[in-house]
């Protein structure tokens, strides 16, 4: 998270991965799943941490900043 936008913006993944969310921003954000798989609040110059339990695709958002979005596609292990 940097200049409020994910980066990238588009990731893959597996069933079982850690997804470490670093914010380089001066603003907190949240990483929201909105299929509710996952929703971390990260504060501004901190790390978060979310591990992947469900394969799919995976639209995600920062509830404070709407208009950051991402897409993760999530494998079977």
């Amino acid at each position: 998270m940097q200049n409020i936008g994910f980066s990238p913006a588009e990731a893959k993944a597996k069933v079982g991965d850690t997804i470490e969310w670093i914010n380089k921003d001066i603003l907190s954000h949240t990483a929201t799943a909105q299929n509710g798989d996952w929703d971390v609040t990260i504060s501004a110059n901190k790390t978060a941490t979310t591990v992947l339990k469900r394969s799919g695709e995976v639209d995600y958002y920062c509830r404070f900043h709407p208009n950051m979005k991402g897409h993760l596609t999530v494998a079977p292990q």
